[in-house]
């Protein structure tokens, strides 16, 4: 099929915030390019732990606010048309911490103060109120945990099928393996068109959504280097189906250092990470430090869930390595660029929770030319762009 000869707007980028932006758009009526370098959803949204929640989110309250938009976005779409046809899964979230530890404790009962304040569900459970939420959970007497019944996690791949299927019905083109080469400008600055090594495609605007890529394409949209976004490495590890005790679908996390959390996939396997694994393996990616994340990574769900002793849990396991995009300080960058009509950016590092919510609300200014409030915070001026 040949390079479309022009749209309203090119969405760069086909991970799962570039799929949803494009989807919502075209729902807006715009003629919808969306372009990736790669296949649709084969980077950060192909290794992603894929936690939709608001619970993480403490720091600030405005991006907890955002969150819960998308927490709620998603609830709205499977109320319409099923969780199942878009892989929503999941009865919430545990946090938990043992008794041995009093600080992590005081802190994860701070946390949910806050929440509950914010008006998130997120109640104190005790030992026997978590062996029941969580069976075959190894949880010690004495031990608290946070429960968030709204947190949820997706099957991703499941996901991104439904949001193709949504573009093709719109009649929305969908170029994968086309990556953007160079931006063409008016004199005074605004979108002309993007240019690809099949072609040009003129437009009125482009919305950049690439994840780790976003610098670069930003940097021709715009002229200028530097916008803050850092690429860090993240290792998952997903087993094979496991005999899990009945009722038990939801995210585990440990709220200490370490972050390892666990849950269910959509094969009855267990996907498994940690943060400070993370961080080992961005330091050291060889061959021996990922088998040494690996395994240390199954321990500790055996450690978890002593029951899973009784089956090889590393057999046919398998992991993968995640480039996730961070903003400089940690929170997204949405909006329009400045001194760059039609030139919008979207980049996070929830975007698995934030996808649908980012979608609606930039597709609301792009189309009203209004600038929503829940996005004022997060502004790519705030870096200057």
């Amino acid at each position: 099929m040949p390079i479309p000869r022009t749209a309203d707007i090119v969405v760069a980028g086909s991970g799962i915030v570039g799929l949803a932006l494009a989807w919502r758009l075209a729902r807006s009526g715009f003629k919808i390019v969306a372009l990736d370098a790669g296949p649709a959803g084969g980077k950060i949204s192909a290794a992603t732990f894929a936690w939709i929640n608001g619970t993480s989110k403490t720091e600030n309250e405005a991006y907890h606010r955002l969150n819960r938009a998308g927490v709620d976005a998603y609830e709205k779409l499977a109320r319409q048309i099923g969780a199942a046809a878009i892989g929503l899964a999941g009865n919430g979230s545990l946090h938990w911490a043992g008794p041995e530890n009093p600080r992590l404790l005081d802190r994860m009962r701070d946390q949910g103060q806050i929440l509950r304040r914010w008006g998130y569900a997120a109640d104190p459970v005790d030992a026997p109120a978590m062996r029941r939420l969580a069976p075959g959970l190894a949880v010690p007497d004495g031990a608290e945990g946070l429960f968030a019944s709204l947190d949820r996690w997706i099957a991703v791949p499941r996901l991104l099928d439904w949001l193709k299927a949504q573009l093709a019905e719109r009649g929305a083109i969908l170029r994968e393996n086309c990556a953007i080469k160079a931006v063409e400008r008016s004199p005074n600055g605004e979108i002309r068109a993007a240019i690809t090594a099949e072609g040009v495609i003129p437009c009125k605007h482009l919305v950049i959504a690439a994840g780790t890529a976003t610098p670069d394409i930003v940097q021709m949209a715009t002229g200028r280097g530097g916008f803050p976004v850092e690429e860090l490495a993240g290792l998952l590890v997903e087993t094979p189906a496991v005999p899990v005790a009945s009722g038990f679908d939801m995210v585990l996390w440990s709220p200490d250092e370490a972050g390892f959390h666990l849950r269910l996939t959509s094969g009855s396997g267990l996907l498994l990470g940690a943060d400070d694994i993370d961080a080992q393996i961005r330091a050291d990616a060889s061959e021996a430090s990922l088998a040494s994340g690996r395994a240390a990574l199954i321990e500790r769900a055996l450690g978890w869930m002593p029951e899973l002793r009784k089956v090889d849990l590393g057999r046919g396991a398998s992991h993968r390595i995640g480039r996730r995009a961070i903003p400089a300080d940690g929170h997204s960058i949405l909006g329009p660029l400045k001194d760059t009509p039609g030139a919008y950016v979207a980049v996070t590092h929830s975007g698995v929770t934030l996808a649908l919510a980012i979608a609606e609300l930039l597709a609301e200014e792009i189309t009203t030319g209004t600038a929503p409030a829940a996005l004022s915070p997060f502004r790519p001026e705030r870096f200057g762009f």
